[in-house]
Protein backbone atom coordinates (compact mmCIF):
# COMPACT_ATOMS: atom_id res chain seq x y z
CA UNK A 1 0.00 0.00 0.00
CA UNK A 2 1.09 3.22 -0.69
CA UNK A 3 0.62 6.11 1.02
CA UNK A 4 1.67 10.27 -0.13
CA UNK A 5 2.07 12.39 3.28
CA UNK A 6 1.80 16.22 2.96
CA UNK A 7 3.04 17.62 5.97
CA UNK A 8 1.77 21.77 7.94
CA UNK A 9 3.09 25.07 8.00
CA UNK A 10 6.50 25.24 10.03
CA UNK A 11 7.21 21.73 9.19
CA UNK A 12 9.04 19.45 7.05
CA UNK A 13 8.55 15.57 5.59
CA UNK A 14 10.80 14.48 8.92
CA UNK A 15 7.46 15.07 11.08
CA UNK A 16 6.04 11.48 9.24
CA UNK A 17 9.09 9.38 10.32
CA UNK A 18 7.80 8.17 13.82
CA UNK A 19 4.30 8.08 12.68
CA UNK A 20 5.81 5.82 9.27
CA UNK A 21 7.12 3.36 12.15
CA UNK A 22 3.70 2.74 13.73
CA UNK A 23 1.75 2.65 10.31
CA UNK A 24 3.61 0.18 9.19
CA UNK A 25 3.24 -2.03 12.44
CA UNK A 26 0.05 -1.45 11.22
CA UNK A 27 -0.25 -1.83 7.49
CA UNK A 28 2.74 -4.89 6.90
CA UNK A 29 3.27 -3.57 3.19
CA UNK A 30 2.92 0.70 3.57
CA UNK A 31 5.46 2.38 1.76
CA UNK A 32 5.10 5.88 2.47
CA UNK A 33 6.06 8.80 0.43
CA UNK A 34 6.20 11.92 1.88
CA UNK A 35 5.67 15.61 -0.11
CA UNK A 36 8.25 18.27 0.13
CA UNK A 37 6.39 21.55 0.14
CA UNK A 38 9.74 23.44 0.17
CA UNK A 39 11.57 21.56 -2.54
CA UNK A 40 10.03 23.41 -5.06
CA UNK A 41 8.40 26.76 -6.02
CA UNK A 42 4.96 27.70 -7.36
CA UNK A 43 2.96 30.45 -8.23
CA UNK A 44 -0.62 29.15 -7.90
CA UNK A 45 -2.57 26.27 -5.95
CA UNK A 46 -3.30 25.05 -9.34
CA UNK A 47 0.41 25.11 -10.26
CA UNK A 48 1.23 22.62 -7.34
CA UNK A 49 -1.65 20.42 -7.95
CA UNK A 50 -0.85 19.81 -11.18
CA UNK A 51 2.73 19.02 -10.32
CA UNK A 52 2.36 16.83 -7.62
CA UNK A 53 -0.59 14.51 -8.87
CA UNK A 54 1.13 14.57 -12.42
CA UNK A 55 4.02 13.19 -10.25
CA UNK A 56 1.92 10.52 -8.37
CA UNK A 57 0.68 9.41 -11.04
CA UNK A 58 3.63 8.13 -12.45
CA UNK A 59 4.95 6.88 -9.15
CA UNK A 60 1.74 5.13 -8.85
CA UNK A 61 1.91 2.97 -12.07
CA UNK A 62 -2.02 2.74 -12.83
CA UNK A 63 -2.58 1.37 -8.83
CA UNK A 64 -4.65 3.71 -6.59
CA UNK A 65 -2.83 5.63 -3.79
CA UNK A 66 -3.67 6.42 -0.06
CA UNK A 67 -3.45 10.35 0.20
CA UNK A 68 -2.91 11.77 3.61
CA UNK A 69 -2.74 15.52 4.49
CA UNK A 70 -2.40 17.98 8.14
CA UNK A 71 -2.97 21.68 8.16
CA UNK A 72 -1.93 23.32 5.20
CA UNK A 73 -1.26 19.71 3.67
CA UNK A 74 -4.82 19.17 4.35
CA UNK A 75 -6.05 22.06 1.94
CA UNK A 76 -3.55 20.96 -0.31
CA UNK A 77 -4.82 17.19 -0.06
CA UNK A 78 -8.12 18.43 -1.01
CA UNK A 79 -7.19 20.43 -3.68
CA UNK A 80 -5.41 17.10 -5.36
CA UNK A 81 -8.74 14.84 -4.48
CA UNK A 82 -10.95 17.20 -6.32
CA UNK A 83 -8.25 17.90 -9.26
CA UNK A 84 -7.62 14.02 -9.51
CA UNK A 85 -9.68 11.92 -7.85
CA UNK A 86 -9.03 8.51 -10.05
CA UNK A 87 -5.57 8.33 -8.16
CA UNK A 88 -6.78 8.04 -4.76
CA UNK A 89 -8.37 4.76 -2.92
CA UNK A 90 -8.62 7.20 -0.05
CA UNK A 91 -8.27 10.66 1.54
CA UNK A 92 -6.81 11.28 5.13
CA UNK A 93 -7.52 14.74 5.81
CA UNK A 94 -6.34 16.26 9.45
CA UNK A 95 -7.53 19.56 10.93
CA UNK A 96 -7.44 21.40 7.51
CA UNK A 97 -10.28 24.08 6.06
CA UNK A 98 -11.68 23.51 2.88
CA UNK A 99 -12.32 27.37 2.68
CA UNK A 100 -13.42 30.58 3.82
CA UNK A 101 -16.75 31.96 2.57
CA UNK A 102 -16.92 35.38 2.64
CA UNK A 103 -14.52 38.00 1.08
CA UNK A 104 -14.23 39.24 3.85
CA UNK A 105 -12.92 36.72 5.87
CA UNK A 106 -10.15 35.96 2.82
CA UNK A 107 -9.09 39.65 2.88
CA UNK A 108 -8.40 39.18 6.71
CA UNK A 109 -6.67 35.92 6.13
CA UNK A 110 -4.59 37.20 2.80
CA UNK A 111 -3.64 40.11 5.56
CA UNK A 112 -2.23 37.57 8.24
CA UNK A 113 -0.12 35.76 6.05
CA UNK A 114 0.98 38.47 4.02
CA UNK A 115 2.10 39.54 7.47
CA UNK A 116 3.67 35.88 8.33
CA UNK A 117 5.73 36.06 4.78
CA UNK A 118 7.03 39.20 5.61
CA UNK A 119 8.45 38.73 9.30
CA UNK A 120 9.96 35.16 7.97
CA UNK A 121 12.01 37.65 5.30
CA UNK A 122 13.49 39.75 8.33
CA UNK A 123 12.93 38.26 11.83
CA UNK A 124 15.04 35.13 13.81
CA UNK A 125 13.40 32.04 12.56
CA UNK A 126 12.43 30.90 16.12
CA UNK A 127 11.05 33.46 17.38
CA UNK A 128 8.43 33.20 14.72
CA UNK A 129 8.20 29.53 15.73
CA UNK A 130 7.62 30.24 19.03
CA UNK A 131 4.83 32.51 18.23
CA UNK A 132 3.39 29.56 15.81
CA UNK A 133 3.09 27.78 18.13
CA UNK A 134 1.52 30.24 21.21
CA UNK A 135 -1.70 30.35 18.53
CA UNK A 136 -5.27 29.25 19.99
CA UNK A 137 -5.69 26.76 17.49
CA UNK A 138 -2.83 25.12 19.15
CA UNK A 139 -4.90 24.83 22.55
CA UNK A 140 -2.28 25.46 24.61
CA UNK A 141 -0.52 21.86 23.83
CA UNK A 142 3.29 21.96 23.14
CA UNK A 143 4.65 21.04 20.13
CA UNK A 144 5.24 17.14 19.80
CA UNK A 145 6.00 17.39 16.00
CA UNK A 146 9.48 16.49 14.96
CA UNK A 147 11.19 20.27 14.34
CA UNK A 148 14.99 21.04 13.57
CA UNK A 149 14.76 24.61 12.86
CA UNK A 150 18.09 24.11 10.60
CA UNK A 151 16.31 22.20 7.97
CA UNK A 152 13.67 25.05 7.48
CA UNK A 153 14.12 27.74 4.64
CA UNK A 154 12.79 31.37 5.93
CA UNK A 155 12.07 32.22 2.34
CA UNK A 156 10.79 28.95 1.42
CA UNK A 157 8.73 28.85 4.47
CA UNK A 158 7.51 32.46 3.25
CA UNK A 159 6.33 31.08 0.14
CA UNK A 160 3.86 28.83 1.74
CA UNK A 161 1.91 31.77 3.21
CA UNK A 162 2.22 33.98 -0.07
CA UNK A 163 0.79 31.05 -2.53
CA UNK A 164 -0.85 28.91 -0.22
CA UNK A 165 -2.80 31.56 1.59
CA UNK A 166 -6.36 30.37 2.56
CA UNK A 167 -7.51 33.95 1.71
CA UNK A 168 -6.60 33.32 -1.89
CA UNK A 169 -8.29 29.76 -1.59
CA UNK A 170 -12.00 28.98 -2.79
CA UNK A 171 -13.94 27.40 -0.62
CA UNK A 172 -13.83 23.77 -1.27
CA UNK A 173 -16.70 22.38 0.12
CA UNK A 174 -19.18 22.64 -2.80
CA UNK A 175 -17.06 21.04 -4.89
CA UNK A 176 -16.64 18.17 -2.07
CA UNK A 177 -20.30 17.70 -2.12
CA UNK A 178 -20.47 16.61 -5.67
CA UNK A 179 -17.85 14.09 -5.56
CA UNK A 180 -18.28 10.74 -6.18
CA UNK A 181 -14.91 8.96 -4.92
CA UNK A 182 -12.93 8.42 -2.75
CA UNK A 183 -13.91 7.91 0.46
CA UNK A 184 -12.78 11.62 3.05
CA UNK A 185 -12.26 10.83 6.33
CA UNK A 186 -11.60 13.99 8.66
CA UNK A 187 -9.91 14.06 11.70
CA UNK A 188 -9.71 16.73 14.39
CA UNK A 189 -8.66 16.54 18.06
CA UNK A 190 -11.35 16.52 21.07
CA UNK A 191 -9.74 19.80 22.24
CA UNK A 192 -9.88 21.47 18.93
CA UNK A 193 -13.67 22.90 18.83
CA UNK A 194 -12.67 24.42 15.49
CA UNK A 195 -12.32 21.90 13.59
CA UNK A 196 -14.60 19.43 14.93
CA UNK A 197 -17.37 22.22 13.62
CA UNK A 198 -15.56 22.11 10.05
CA UNK A 199 -15.39 18.46 10.06
CA UNK A 200 -19.19 17.60 11.16
CA UNK A 201 -20.13 20.60 8.36
CA UNK A 202 -18.16 18.58 6.06
CA UNK A 203 -19.97 15.71 6.61
CA UNK A 204 -23.26 16.59 6.56
CA UNK A 205 -22.76 18.23 3.35
CA UNK A 206 -20.65 15.74 1.93
CA UNK A 207 -21.97 12.02 1.35
CA UNK A 208 -18.37 10.92 0.73
CA UNK A 209 -16.73 12.28 3.71
CA UNK A 210 -16.74 11.03 7.36
CA UNK A 211 -15.85 12.79 10.51
CA UNK A 212 -13.92 11.75 13.70
CA UNK A 213 -12.81 12.99 16.99
CA UNK A 214 -9.59 11.58 18.45
CA UNK A 215 -9.39 11.86 22.30
CA UNK A 216 -6.69 13.58 24.45
CA UNK A 217 -5.60 15.74 20.92
CA UNK A 218 -5.41 19.42 20.09
CA UNK A 219 -4.91 20.35 16.14
CA UNK A 220 -1.65 18.40 15.93
CA UNK A 221 -3.63 15.05 16.22
CA UNK A 222 -1.33 12.30 14.71
CA UNK A 223 1.05 13.68 17.26
CA UNK A 224 -0.79 13.98 20.43
CA UNK A 225 -2.47 10.95 20.21
CA UNK A 226 -0.55 8.53 17.67
CA UNK A 227 -2.22 5.50 18.59
CA UNK A 228 -5.56 6.72 17.79
CA UNK A 229 -4.54 8.45 15.14
CA UNK A 230 -3.31 4.81 13.29
CA UNK A 231 -5.72 3.04 14.87
CA UNK A 232 -8.55 5.14 12.84
CA UNK A 233 -6.54 5.15 9.90
CA UNK A 234 -6.26 1.58 9.58
CA UNK A 235 -10.12 0.75 10.10
CA UNK A 236 -10.81 3.76 7.58
CA UNK A 237 -8.16 2.08 4.76
CA UNK A 238 -9.30 -1.16 5.76
CA UNK A 239 -13.10 -0.21 5.20
CA UNK A 240 -12.19 1.53 1.83
CA UNK A 241 -10.54 -1.34 0.60
CA UNK A 242 -13.75 -3.81 0.62
CA UNK A 243 -15.69 -0.66 -0.87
Amino acid sequence: MRIFCIHGNFQTTKVWQSLGVRMKAEFFDLEMITEDLSARQFQRFDDWTDDFCGRVEVRANGEESILLGYSLGGRLALHACLSRPDLWRAVIIVGADPGLESEEEKRLQLDRDRNWAERLKREPLEKLVNEWDEQSVFCGLENQAPRNLSEMDPDRLSQHFEVFSKGLQQNLAPKLAKLKSPPILFLSGEKDNKYQKIGEGLARSCPLVKSRVINDAGHRVPWENPNEFVQELGKFINNSNTC
